[in-house]
C-alpha cells in the first residue's frame, strides 16, 4: 500500500467511527428515552430496557454503518479537495480509478461487516429479543403494573387495574381484574389485595386475591354467580411455546426464509443492506469533489439527502414486494440500478476540471 492510500485510509476509518458514534448516540438516545416512557405505561419493567437496547443494537449498527461510511468519506475527501491535497494527487498520477480503489481497503470491510449483521447477527438478535420480551410479559407480569393505569393481557382477553401498589411492586391494592373465558362467560373480580405466587415445585403461576367479590356469567344474561371470598387462588397459563412460526420474518434466520412474500421481501433487504454500504461508497466518491473555498462540510448535507433518497426507495420497495405489487423477482435491483448509474456518472465527471 503506498503513503498517499495509507494516509487517505487512515483519517477515513478515524472519521468513519467517529461519525459511526455519533449516529449511533441519536438513534439509540432516541429509542432509549422510548422505552423508558413505555416502562412507565408498564409495558415492561425498567430494568429490562438496558438489555432491549443491546438486543437492538445489531439492527442500529446495520443501519447506521452505511451512512457513517457515506459521510466519512464525504468529509476526508472533501477535506483533500478543500487544501488542494487531492490536486497533488492527482498530479501524480492518482486517477479515479486508483483513489477507488485506496477507498475500498476501508469500504469494503465496513460492507462485509454490514452483511454479517444483516444476515446473521440482527435477526439473532431479534430472536433472543422476542422469547425475552415474551418471558417477562409470563412471569413479571405484575411487575410491569402502573397503577391508575388498565392493562391488557393475553391479547385482549384479560384486563388489569390497580389502585396503588406496594413498594416491592409484589402486591397489588384495591385491584380489578376482567377475564374473558373460552366458552364466552366473563369473569369480574375486586379485590383488596393481589399478588403473585409462582409454585417452586411445578414452577405453575398463580395469582393470589385477599378479601374480594368475584362475579362470573354472560353478558345480557341476568344469571350471575357471585362469590364472595377472603381467599381466592387462580392459576395463570403461561406459555413457553418458542416454536420458529411465531417469530416475525425479520426474527427468523436468513437460511430458514421461505417463499412466502414477506420472507422474499425480508430476503432482498437483507442482501441490499451490504450493497447499499458499497453503492454509497461510489455516490459519496461521486459528490466529494468541493471548490476550494467552500470547505470540506459543504457537500455533506445534499450528499445526506441522496443518500436518505436511496434508503427510502430501498425501503417503499421492500413493502411493495412484500404486498406484491411490484414482483418479487425484480426484488430491489433495480434501485440499486439507478443509483450505481448516478453514481457512475458522477464518476466520470470528476475527471473534468472544477468550474469556480
Amino acid at each position: 500500500m503506498s503513503v498517499a492510500a495509507r494516509y487517505i485510509n487512515r483519517e477515513l476509518a478515524g472519521v468513519f467511527l467517529v461519525t459511526l458514534a455519533m449516529l449511533l448516540l441519536v438513534a439509540v438516545g432516541g429509542r432509549f428515552i422510548g422505552y423508558l416512557q413505555e416502562a412507565a405505561m408498564g409495558k415492561f419493567t425498567g430494568s429490562t430496557v438496558l438489555t432491549i437496547m443491546y438486543l437492538r443494537l445489531p439492527e442500529f449498527v446495520q443501519m447506521v454503518a452505511p451512512f457513517a461510511a457515506y459521510v466519512a468519506v464525504v468529509l476526508t475527501l472533501g477535506r483533500l479537495h478543500a487544501d488542494q491535497e487531492m490536486v497533488v494527487l492527482q498530479g501524480a498520477g492518482a486517477s479515479t480509478g486508483r483513489i477507488l480503489r485506496w477507498l475500498s481497503i476501508t469500504l469494503v470491510p465496513i460492507a462485509m461487516l454490514v452483511a454479517f449483521f444483516s444476515w446473521y447477527l440482527t435477526p439473532l438478535s431479534e430472536r433472543v429479543l422476542t422469547e425475552f420480551l415474551a418471558e417477562q410479559r409470563a412471569e413479571s407480569e405484575f411487575e410491569t403494573v402502573s397503577p391508575g393505569t388498565f392493562h391488557i393481557y393475553d391479547s385482549g382477553r384479560r384486563v388489569t387495574y390497580s389502585e396503588a401498589m406496594s413498594e416491592d411492586r409484589r402486591t397489588l391494592l384495591d385491584v380489578f381484574i376482567s377475564q374473558r373465558l373460552d366458552d364466552g362467560r366473563q369473569v369480574t373480580v375486586w379485590a383488596q389485595r393481589g399478588r403473585q405466587y409462582v409454585d417452586p415445585q411445578s414452577g405453575s403461576h398463580y395469582l393470589i386475591l385477599t378479601k374480594g367479590r368475584r362475579y362470573e356469567g354472560t353478558p345480557g344474561d341476568a344469571h350471575f354467580r357471585i362469590i364472595e371470598f377472603d381467599e381466592l387462588r387462580q392459576r395463570l397459563e403461561v406459555s413457553h411455546r418458542r416454536a420458529d412460526d411465531r417469530f416475525d420474518v425479520q426474527a427468523q434466520a436468513t437460511l430458514s426464509l421461505d417463499d412466502t412474500v414477506e420472507a422474499t421481501a425480508e430476503w432482498h433487504w437483507r442482501l441490499a443492506m451490504p450493497l447499499f454500504c458499497l453503492v454509497g461508497g461510489l455516490l459519496a466518491l461521486s459528490v466529494s469533489r468541493v471548490k476550494p473555498r467552500q470547505g470540506r462540510f459543504a457537500r455533506v448535507v445534499p450528499g445526506m439527502l441522496v443518500m436518505l433518497f436511496y434508503y427510502l426507495s430501498l425501503l417503499i420497495n421492500r413493502n411493495a414486494i412484500a404486498q406484491e405489487q411490484i414482483p418479487a423477482m425484480l426484488g430491489l435491483w433495480g434501485v440499486h440500478l439507478a443509483f450505481l448509474l448516478a453514481a457512475l456518472v458522477g464518476l466520470s465527471r470528476l475527471a473534468k476540471p472544477v468550474r469556480f
